[in-house]
């Protein structure tokens, strides 16, 4: 699935074509949370170990001038030991490297394979998910409700790639007095973050997180929200795959 996301996304991203036309918008979801999720994975994996390539000596297996053949001989064998030796050095230091890369592979596993762990990774993915799939999240109809001293808004999204369309779900947002005429007027300078929780199997909407002027507010749900998107999470076996001796 990946490969085939790997060959897609290019059209995607440029607007060339939707190849999730008939899909469900949660198996989008999925795939794209999916695919942003094993980029970030792989990113967390340390270089490669570089296999040390074995200098020239300088050394000559031609016969020199006036070199008597036993000498010869003689040379050619120091020559071909020196090489040896210095090559299963080489390969020894590389069989090492590669020991404690693979030992490091799978500490990530391991730490990786935990929820809490994940969960920034994960959130981070939803996020630029949420974009692909919906568009990029912004605040409409923002209005100051005296009664309860907050903001009310929409939180809808601006459809960029056509994949889905978001149902826009009203939000209280809490933004400093001395910034609220400002916001009001400039909401779409803010950066905005829709984080959800996950149980493991559902995604379910927590809260919006934004940022306005050096600020960081918080937005809530003003209805309970009961959607839940079901998420498959599907790790690539090969991002953590030990590499053997022989591979580079």
């Amino acid at each position: 699935m990946i490969k085939v996301l790997l060959l897609i996304m290019p059209l995607y991203l440029f607007a060339i074509t939707n190849p999730y036309k008939d899909f469900d918008v949660h198996e989008k979801l999925n795939i794209m949370v999916n695919y942003f999720l094993n980029e970030a994975l792989a990113e967390t994996k340390p270089p490669k170990p570089e296999k040390r390539i074995l200098k020239d000596d300088g050394a000559t297996l031609d016969p020199v001038k006036y070199e008597l053949y036993f000498n010869y001989i003689q040379r050619l064998k120091a020559i071909k030991e020196s090489r040896a030796e210095e090559q299963k050095s080489i390969d020894i230091e590389y069989a090492g490297k590669i020991g404690f890369y693979n030992g490091k592979l799978k500490t990530l596993k391991n730490e990786y394979s935990k929820q809490e762990n994940l969960y920034p990774l994960l959130q981070k993915s939803i996020n630029k998910a949420f974009k692909i799939v919906f568009g990029k999240p912004t605040f409409t109809n923002i209005e100051y409700n005296n009664e309860i001293n907050l903001l009310k808004a929409n939180l809808t999204a601006i459809n960029l790639y056509e994949v889905d369309t978001f149902k826009s779900k009203e939000l209280e947002l809490f933004v400093y007095e001395g910034h609220r005429e400002s916001f009001m007027k400039n909401s779409d300078d803010a950066q905005i973050v829709v984080r959800f929780d996950f149980d493991g199997k559902y995604l379910r909407y927590k809260d919006v997180l934004f940022h306005f002027e050096n600020d960081e507010y918080i937005g809530t749900f003003i209805n309970p929200l009961n959607e839940k998107i079901e998420l498959n999470i599907k790790i690539n076996d090969d991002i953590f795959r030990p590499l053997e001796v022989g591979v580079k």
